[in-house]
């Protein structure tokens, strides 16, 4: 395994076990990794002016349209887990940028539902869910065994990092 690693990769909160050294690799991959997204995504938020919470309400509201399915302040209010007032103050800001609209309900009159317009640039776009084309580029280089390999890792790890620290929110739900 070929790996591009600053000599201080044996950071203290490691082992210091040759054993571990390829574990130790991917863990700092992915810190790097992430630590890219990030400032990858606070670029895109700072570029559509748009702040976190905006960023998931309309990648939520775009998904959801694409489903077929209508999303009204109360649900997405509870998808964002925020007050009816902060939903109020975010869907006006975004209504106001021209990155959604609100109609009637063709379901119930007195209600609202919630519509996103298209993101009109490949920026946007980006920012909202899409895949950028220069990472489509690099994934398209993976081989069909290689794509399945890094799938079932992201998973795996997924899922390992879900169950890290759950019996806190265990025990606090049953207070």
């Amino acid at each position: 395994m070929t790996t591009d690693r600053p000599e201080s990769a044996n950071h203290y909160w490691y082992a210091d076990d040759a054993g571990h050294q390829r574990g130790v690799d991917v863990l700092e991959a992915m810190r790097s990794y992430r630590a890219a997204e990030s400032a990858m995504r606070r670029r895109s938020q700072a570029s559509m002016g748009m702040g976190e919470n905006d960023l998931i309400a309309m990648r939520y509201l775009l998904r959801a349209t694409a489903e077929g399915k209508a999303v009204g302040p109360k649900e997405l209010a509870q998808y964002l887990g925020i007050t009816s007032a902060s939903i109020t103050v975010l869907l006006d800001r975004l209504e106001k940028n021209g990155h959604l609209t609100r109609q009637p309900s063709p379901f119930d009159r007195r209600a609202l539902i919630i519509v996103p317009s298209t993101p009109s640039s490949e920026l946007e776009a980006a920012a909202l869910g899409d895949a950028r084309p220069e990472l489509l580029q690099i994934i398209e280089g993976l081989s069909e065994d290689d794509a399945e390999t890094v799938v079932a890792f992201l998973t795996r790890m997924r899922d390992a990092v879900d169950q890290v620290d759950s019996h806190v929110f265990d025990r606090d739900e049953r207070r």
